[in-house]
């Protein structure tokens, strides 16, 4: 049991005791008031005998009192006014326990028997005052009573006088207990206290032995500059203080004994050289870091000339810091860095202490970091940062020499269709790939660069427009060839723009955005070619931008417009559902095709927000149609989605809000979309169409044919209607093979419960064919063209749709 344990022990006891006197006290007052609420019944009770005994007190000296006892009438009223007046209830009884007077009446003449224990015939016998408690069926918690005897004037046992003083009891008990509330508290209030005092106290001493205990414990660790507070004039405080005198002198003799072995273990640990030169310049002193760093010992420094050991000090040792090449006995060499300064003693110098350091492993380390901010971390190639620089340099040297030199921007066509199927760590190895074969195809000085992800840029030197074009071509070869990857072949191909004679524009910058600007250029002309920039090039760039910005606030300026295009049932050609299709009102170039905007929506993520719009668009008006004339409203809307929106995980979402929005039926919605899309991840895009079919939506395979072209998969991909490609369709009059072809499609389509739809009818005869083959859905210019949804409307509503 430690002190703090022991001290709260004893105060704890000390309220222990409080607690006792307190239940004492309580206790006796408690007996006290019992005792004198007894002693105060029973003297009433024996006035009561006396005044039926020896009668009430008379009014005149000559009158005889008259005994109530006698009196059964007076008795009566000498009771009931007692009750009345006093709150007391009164039971007389004769010697054989009869009762004489009660104040319940119907009791005079019954045996009194309520006293379990005989306490009535005991107090007759002996003359003794007694209580009891008398229990009865009325009063189960019983009635305090005391019964005294009642004697004649001449002193005959006359009976006994019970009275009830329960009353009395309450009432006396009452003041008893306010009493012992104030004991209560007052001994809660001193507990508490005591309690409070000694927890302070216990806290007090325990803390400031805990302090000492534990500066105890650092001093046997060896830190002699702890010290305790020496508060108090106690015993605790001159321990304190006696304390802290032992630990200063511990402290001075501590370190009087470390400061010679300190210096000797910093100089032998040192991780640096240390070398100790006299005043004729030979090595006094070495440590062991400077025998390991010039690679002969401590014992091959010493006398030896420090000037033949140091590199570039030849000339004698000056003050300062210096760098050299250090070479070993071994053979090996490192890079040191040394510090010389000067000792002197009474302003006269003896001698020199040199510092060596080995600044190989950090000289190498700046390289690296040097190459990593220069390089990239992938291919090992040129990064931007580097490329620029050396385009700078060139063209600084193009323009004072007059010597051509040209840039090739270079992007991989098909990169990104790698790096999903196969994975990121095939496409860095095709990266790593293509580096390698772009450096085997071009001049040994001439600059390959990765510029980010699968962009490359080459700096050409001393070429002109022949030698140019040659390597153009060299890399588009290069890179032609299939690559083996993870034991698969992929086949990539590489668009290129070039900026010949490059010294005649500003900077590296221009240059290079110009080259940008021309492998762009290279793309949209059908890829796998170079491009040689040309100033419209930079125009039309601009213009693309323009057309950009203007593009992304179309849909919030209402500058959209949705059309649609019929889709005719076969063979009467009336209309039954229509296709969904935009335009974009653009404010500078009037209404724009499709073709002129969605490539650019696609690339920028833009066709997100356009499919939405044209989703809630296209459920909105054909709804509002239905609602107007059903009669010639479609009985359903093709809406077209992109491959962006596939991939969205909110999707079925977005559907299920346009549909509540707009109220039309799930089973009047179409979603197409095309065969190349649907086949990216049939697992993933087989689940989020079954999502979507839950709805009650329908989908649309649309351009079929122009994909991956497998029948197959109209069994595992989820789908409701077939479109076949418009160039199925060209060209299927005449044409015995592509009539077969398209016949057998149309009959796989009904055989799998899919409704096909033929898309680009332009003639007749197209149509005919169509409607022989079994074709019950068509669509196309010659069964009519998209039109605003309004111009339809009306139409439809003035005529039938006829071929």
């Amino acid at each position: 049991m430690n002190v703090r344990q022991k001290l709260l022990g004893g105060y704890l006891l000390v309220a222990l005791l409080l607690v006792a006197t307190a239940f004492i006290a309580w206790h006796a007052d408690n007996a006290s008031a019992e005792k004198a609420a007894a002693e105060e019944a029973e003297q009433l009770a024996i006035g009561v005998a006396a005044d039926i005994g020896y009668g009430l007190p008379v009014s005149t000296q000559d009158a005889i009192p008259i005994p109530l006892y006698y009196s059964q009438t007076g008795l009566a009223n000498y009771l009931q006014r007692m009750h009345e007046t006093q709150h007391r209830d009164v039971v007389v009884v004769d010697a054989a326990r009869y009762i004489l007077g009660d104040v319940i009446q119907e009791n005079v003449g019954d045996i009194f028997d309520h006293d379990t224990g005989n306490e009535v015939s005991k107090t007759m016998e002996d003359g003794v005052a007694r209580v009891f408690v008398e229990t009865s069926v009325d009063y189960p918690e019983g009635i305090k009573q005391v019964v005294v005897p009642m004697r004649s004037g001449a002193g005959a046992m006359l009976g006994a006088v019970i009275l009830e003083y329960t009353p009395l009891y309450d009432q006396m008990m009452a003041g008893a207990k306010r009493a012992q509330k104030i004991i209560l508290a007052s001994s809660a209030v001193a507990l508490l206290l005591v309690l409070l005092i000694g927890w302070l106290v216990a806290g007090s001493v325990t803390r400031r032995i805990s302090a000492l205990t534990s500066a105890v414990r650092v001093i046997r660790s060896g830190d002699y500059s702890h010290r305790v507070t020496t508060d108090g004039r106690d015993e605790i405080g001159t321990l304190a203080r006696a304390f802290n005198s032992m630990a200063e002198q511990l402290e001075r003799s501590a370190r009087e004994i470390l400061a010679k072995e300190y210096t000797d273990s910093i100089l032998a640990n040192a991780g640096e050289g240390i070398c100790g030169v006299d005043s004729t310049g030979r090595i006094v002193f070495a440590n062991e870091a400077a025998g390991r760093i010039t690679g002969v010992g401590v014992s091959g420094l010493l006398q030896r000339e420090a000037t033949t050991l140091l590199p570039e000090a030849a000339g004698g040792l000056t003050v300062g810091n210096r760098e050299g090449r250090l070479q070993r006995p071994d053979g090996t060499a490192v890079r040191v860095e040394y510090t010389v300064s000067t000792i002197e003693k009474e302003d006269r110098p003896i001698g020199a202490v040199v510092v060596l350091r080995d600044v190989s492993r950090q000289r190498a380390l700046e390289y690296d970091l040097r190459h990593q901010a220069l390089h990239d971390g992938l291919t090992g190639l040129p990064n931007r940062k580097l490329l620029l620089d050396r385009l700078e340099h060139a063209l600084t040297r193009s323009r004072a020499a007059g010597e051509e030199i040209a840039v090739l921007y270079l992007d991989l066509d098909g990169f990104k269709r790698v790096n999903d199927s196969l994975g990121h760590n095939a496409g860095d190895t095709l990266l790593r790939t293509a580096a390698e074969r772009l450096t085997g195809v071009l001049r040994p000085h001439d600059t390959v660069a990765r510029l980010g992800g699968d962009e490359f840029a080459v700096l050409l030197e001393a070429a002109g427009l022949s030698v140019v074009e040659a390597l153009a071509r060299a890399c588009l070869d290069a890179l032609a060839r299939p690559f083996l990857l993870h034991h698969r072949e992929a086949v990539v191909t590489v668009s290129i723009g070039v900026v010949p004679d490059a010294a005649q524009y500003t900077d590296a910058d221009e240059v290079l955005r110009n080259a940008d600007v021309a492998m762009y250029a290279a793309k949209d002309e059908g890829k796998n070619r170079f491009m040689i920039f040309e100033n419209r090039m930079h125009e039309q760039l601009l213009s693309r931008i323009d057309q950009e910005t203007r593009l992304r606030e179309a849909v919030g300026r209402g500058e959209l417009r949705l059309y649609l295009q019929p889709v005719a049932g076969l063979p009467d050609g009336r209309m039954h559902g229509a296709e969904a299709l935009v335009r974009w009102q653009d404010p500078q170039r009037g209404l724009q095709q499709p073709g002129s905007f969605i490539p650019l929506a696609e690339e920028t993520g833009m066709i997100i927000e356009i499919d939405r719009w044209m989703l809630r668009e296209a459920c909105r008006v054909v709804r509002q149609w239905q609602d107007l004339n059903p009669r010639t409203a479609p009985a359903f809307v093709s809406v077209n989605l992109s491959a962006a929106h596939l991939e969205l995980a909110d999707l079925t979402e977005q559907v299920s809000i346009a549909l509540a929005e707009t109220g039309l039926s799930p089973h009047c919605l179409v979603l197409e979309l095309t065969e190349t899309v649907l086949m990216r991840d049939v697992a993933v895009t087989s689940a989020r169409l079954e999502e979507l079919r839950q709805l009650g939506v329908k989908i649309a395979i649309d351009d079929f044919g122009t994909g991956y072209s497998s029948l197959g998969y109209l069994r595992d991909i989820p789908v409701d209607v077939l479109k076949i490609d418009r160039s199925f369709i060209t060209g299927l009059v005449g044409n015995g093979r592509q009539q077969e072809l398209v016949s057998a499609v149309i009959q796989l389509g009904h055989t799998l419960g899919l409704r096909v739809v033929a898309e680009g009818i332009e003639d007749s005869d197209q149509l005919t064919l169509l409607t022989v083959m079994g074709c019950k859905f068509a669509q196309g210019y010659f069964l009519g063209r998209p039109e605003p949804a309004a111009t339809l409307y009306e139409r439809l509503n003035a005529e039938v749709l006829t071929p």
